[in-house]
């Protein structure tokens, strides 16, 4: 197949590691393909091209398609591109890619708000920023709609919330899991001579750290913190955050419970996870969490929010509360931090869970697995 595989929209998030990861793993497929990979700045920068071969060809889009400005240029240099290569397929990791290709589309896809419009997460926004996220998601449904002829996911809640809130037929909806970053089996990320470790402060007797790794976004939920630390006042709890400073002060100032790293590198992950003892992610709103099997491969026990999103991707290997009830999450930690045999089952539980994932390889063939699917039903 001649496949033009299009990450020129990504340029921030988990979406650009996926893209990553894929673009890396064919390089060790033996598949009798011909990529063409458009990159954007953000993928240009973080992918060694000397590696690949042949049958890899670069093109380094350098405005992304989502900017309105620069639309109708960059769209229009996608097609010219397409027009060269005569693609028997075109994947974009990631969409809403705002150009509809001649070739057969298939679109990976991961924004909850989308299709989680009753999600208690809306709650969280100011009535204005309510209705721009409303307005923005009927924007994305609408590209989403009338450039793809396939949709890629990543949980089933996701596939059947998807079909359900914009009326695309199931059948066109495939389910490939995410898994946690291969970083996270090498050891060099853990030791302390590695150049992204961060060190946390030297844990006192009888301390347990939860840790959330997560941006301040409204649906994160991180000012139930608080009201949880309120709760646990007589245990020695640390709650470890990673957001900017200003949000740090703004929700968390006089918080003597909560130490905030700052944003972190994707290579601190592992060291500080190595340093803490739960997952806790209060969160109100997710496709994937990369969290959850990054927790279970560094034995931590998770601690997560009830709701389906979360659910599908743990399964057994988790506690769950209720996010907005700071009684019930202090009520959860306090059982699991009394008993060492609950962490202990919930650990292996996870290994259980993560075997069951997708890993970068199993994900890339799932995914020429479908090109060959669509490009055959078309």
């Amino acid at each position: 197949m001649n496949i033009i595989i299009n990450t020129s929209n990504l340029y921030v998030g988990g979406g650009v590691q996926v893209a990553l990861s894929f673009i890396n793993e064919l390089n060790n497929i033996n598949a009798k393909n011909n990529y063409h990979i458009f990159i954007s700045k953000t993928i240009k920068d973080q992918i060694d091209q000397h590696i690949f071969s042949n049958k890899f060809k670069f093109y380094f889009i350098p405005k992304s398609p989502s900017h309105l400005v620069e639309r109708l240029k960059t769209v229009k240099f996608l097609s010219s591109l397409e027009r060269k290569i005569i693609p028997d397929v075109v994947f974009t990791v990631f969409g809403p890619s705002y150009w509809k290709p001649k070739a057969p589309h298939i679109m990976g896809f991961a924004n909850g708000w989308l299709y989680n419009p009753m999600s208690i997460a809306y709650t969280k926004l100011t009535l204005f920023n309510r209705v721009r996220m409303r307005v923005f998601c009927w924007y994305q449904e609408y590209y989403l709609k009338r450039d793809a002829n396939f949709f890629i996911v990543e949980t089933l809640d996701a596939k059947s919330k998807l079909s359900m809130v914009s009326s695309i037929d199931v059948n066109k909806i495939a389910v490939v899991g995410n898994t946690c970053s291969s970083i996270f089996d090498d050891r060099k990320y853990i030791d302390r001579d590695f150049e992204h470790y961060i060190s946390l402060p030297k844990k006192e007797n009888n301390e347990f750290r939860l840790l959330y790794i997560a941006h301040n976004h409204p649906g994160k939920n991180l000012e139930v913190i608080n009201k949880v630390c309120e709760l646990l006042n007589d245990k020695n709890i640390t709650f470890v955050v990673t957001i900017d400073n200003k949000s740090y002060k703004d929700i968390f100032s006089g918080n003597s419970h909560v130490v905030n790293l700052g944003p972190v590198a994707h290579e601190s992950c592992p060291s500080i996870y190595s340093q803490c003892d739960f997952l806790f992610a209060p969160t109100l709103l997710e496709t994937f969490s990369a969290s959850y099997p990054e927790a279970m491969k560094m034995n931590l026990p998770i601690l997560t929010s009830k709701y389906s999103f979360a659910k599908s991707v743990c399964q057994n290997a988790a506690i769950y509360f209720n996010p907005v009830d700071p009684l019930d999450i202090a009520d959860k930690i306090k059982i699991l931090i009394q008993s060492p045999n609950l962490q202990k089952t919930m650990v292996k539980k996870g290994k259980i869970v993560l075997s069951q994932m997708e890993n970068g390889k199993t994900r890339a063939e799932k995914y020429l697995q479908l090109f060959t699917k669509v490009l055959k039903n078309q």
